[in-house]
């Protein structure tokens, strides 16, 4: 009888294109999108996108089902045809996971080879944000070039003197900067280095490209005064 009542809700929808049809049959198969879902254990965050790849799924089956061809019921071609496209994408999330893991560096390298000094050793516990990842002595050689080829002149040399304990009213005197545009440097720099963390997962991660586009002519001019000794 199940059986029979699916095949006239397929057979409407694609002689008579009843799109409501349709619509009948997904209502009537969304607990069993929800049930495959949940049996995979996946984060209650990534619940909906996972559950919207098995409504592709269903319409899919709805899509190609023939009985004349498949000796099983719609609703177990429909279970097939969810599962492999839950499946299939948990598939490909863990693959994507996995090669971001493959990229980055991990926190037990050193920082050259002449120092016994890891990524670990520079990170402290207390913080995540990004200018506390970067301590003295950490601003050559790769971080530098980083540095360098993503933030704007003023960025640079804003985020080198914060790193270097100089106060905002002592960066102000040193570069002849008001104190909304070295906020808004500090900022920019902060956004931009988050987005590096976030991609290649270490600011020494050698996948990360040193020929970043700047607009230069943004670039604000910096006064040639030294700062004050700290």
């Amino acid at each position: 009888m199940n059986q029979e009542k699916d095949l006239r809700l397929i057979q409407r929808f694609r002689v008579e294109q009843d799109f409501f049809s349709r619509e009948e049959l997904v209502r009537k198969y969304l607990p069993m999108i929800g049930h495959i879902v949940k049996n995979y254990n996946v984060p209650v965050m990534d619940f909906e996108d996972y559950f919207q790849e098995g409504a592709i799924g269903l319409l899919k089956a709805i899509d190609e089902y023939d009985p004349e061809n498949y000796s099983i019921k719609f609703s177990t071609f429909a279970y097939i045809c969810i599962l492999r496209r839950v499946f299939n994408s948990l598939k490909r999330s863990f693959a994507k996971k996995t090669f971001i893991k493959s990229r980055m560096i991990s926190l037990n390298t050193f920082l050259n080879e002449t120092e016994s000094c890891t990524l670990l050793d520079m990170i402290p516990d207390e913080s995540n944000e990004p200018f506390t990842r970067i301590e003295e002595g950490w601003i050559k050689c790769r971080l530098d070039a980083v540095l360098e080829a993503y933030l704007s002149p003023v960025e640079f040399r804003v985020l080198q003197m914060i790193i270097n304990g100089y106060k905002l009213q002592d960066i102000q005197d040193a570069l002849s900067l008001s104190l909304k545009v070295i906020d808004n440097a500090r900022t920019r720099a902060k956004l931009k280095l988050k987005k590096i963390l976030f991609r290649y997962g270490s600011l020494l991660c050698p996948q990360i490209p040193l020929k970043a586009r700047k607009r230069k002519d943004l670039a604000i001019p910096l006064a040639s005064r030294r700062p004050k000794a700290i």
